[in-house]
């Protein structure tokens, strides 16, 4: 299966044939819809930045699914979440993609019912109201909000959203010196894709694709060229050494993921040296958005499901608010094999989808160094199977190609 012997416990354990989900999760409708139930309206979900929403009675919506949230700075300067429903006949309230209030209040554009920007119902104007009608008992349906660090998310769950914390990867802690908090979006790039959001989010967990797909990559990270995402699946790795034991990211020399692995940008503050040498740092919210963060430049990624065969992507840059008024004629130079490798990502993935579909195809197969792509089946049927107590084991049989 692999050029190497594989070593523990960088494979995971994962060291005999493993069946992937079955083919139909990635395409039926059905299938699609328990997903929207069990996971995309159950997880915290990237939303945009705070900073797109920085004056008071500024709002945005946000899409998932066939629901639609409002996110909205309060007067006081918090922001707040709620279902874009009136409580009264269910109208959507906002019909913007973005904008500000005129007052300071959210009012129905039906009848009228308005709120104010902490969800309380303030007017039901009508000749006559039900005997009895109480209006603190029809606030806004809350949607719950987490502002981590600049970037805005919101679980549909409200007040039995899961903790925070829950949502993200240990690699979170390792973005700690980048000053994400201070940093602005100088460059945006939207772009959907004809596939499954599984099939991007797998693609995203492994490297075995990357010698062929990403050259022009694998010329920055050479570790990448062994189709391995970690220093701990190389042959040279020991078992008391941490798989991020200071050795850089990117190829002797270079400094960033540039075409070059050149950069003109300063350094962010905050960072040290081996920060610096890294090259590249990652975190992952699965499965709605990751962030890739390097010594000049931060770029996060939205995952948006449009359906069971298509996504939405957007890629936001961030820098220093000067770096990017300053260097906005380094843009596309600076930020081009950001583009390429979504590019080069997106048409691997479209093949994935529509070979997916071949009738004989019921499942595929794992290789070792796919183990995260393991990880992530595992979390998708504990998501899904959350009130079953048996999980599929690892051999290939009819359990381990169900969910």
């Amino acid at each position: 299966m692999t050029a190497h012997p594989m070593p523990q416990p960088g494979y995971n354990g994962l060291r005999e044939p493993v069946a992937t989900l079955p083919s139909s999760a990635y395409f039926d409708p059905d299938h699609y819809r328990r997903e929207l139930k069990s996971i995309w309206y159950r997880n915290w979900l990237y939303v945009g930045r705070a900073a797109e929403i920085a004056r008071p009675f500024s709002y945005k919506t946000f899409e998932i699914g066939d629901q639609n949230v409002l996110i909205l700075r309060d007067e006081d300067g918090p922001l707040r979440a709620f279902h874009n429903t009136c409580r009264h006949r269910g109208s959507t309230l906002c019909r913007e993609a973005s904008g500000r209030l005129t007052s300071k209040l959210i009012v129905c554009p039906y009848h009228n019912w308005s709120y104010d920007l902490k969800g309380q119902l303030r007017r039901a104007p009508s000749m006559a109201l039900p005997e009895g009608f109480d209006p603190k008992a029809y606030p806004l349906y809350e949607v719950a909000l987490h502002d981590w660090r600049g970037f805005v998310f919101v679980n549909l769950a409200g007040k039995d959203a899961a903790p925070f914390a829950t949502s993200f990867d240990r690699g979170a802690g390792r973005l700690d010196p980048w000053p994400l908090e201070s940093l602005v979006v100088g460059h945006t790039f939207l772009t959907t894709i004809k596939c499954n959001w599984k099939v991007f989010w797998e693609n995203y967990s492994e490297c075995y694709h990357c010698p062929r797909v990403h050259p022009e990559l694998c010329r920055l990270v050479p570790l990448y060229q062994q189709a391995v995402l970690s220093y701990s699946d190389t042959p040279d790795w020991q078992p008391q050494q941490p798989d991020d034991d200071g050795r850089p990211r990117v190829a002797t020399g270079l400094q960033t993921w540039t075409m070059d692995g050149r950069s003109t940008l300063p350094v962010l503050p905050g960072l040290n040296e081996s920060d610096i040498a890294s090259g590249v740092s990652f975190a992952s919210f699965t499965a709605s958005m990751f962030v890739v963060a390097h010594p000049d430049y931060v770029r996060s990624v939205r995952v948006l499901p449009l359906g069971p065969e298509s996504i939405e992507l957007v890629v936001d840059w961030l820098l220093l608010p000067d770096t990017a008024n300053d260097c906005a004629g380094e843009f596309e130079r600076l930020f081009a094999v950001g583009r390429l490798l979504l590019e080069q990502d997106g048409r691997v993935c479209e093949l994935n989808q529509q070979g997916l579909r071949s009738r004989r195809h019921e499942h595929g197969i794992l290789v070792p160094q796919e183990y995260a792509l393991w990880d992530f089946h595992q979390w998708l049927r504990a998501k899904l199977n959350r009130d079953r107590t048996e999980v599929p084991g690892r051999s290939i049989n009819k359990g381990d190609a169900c969910l």
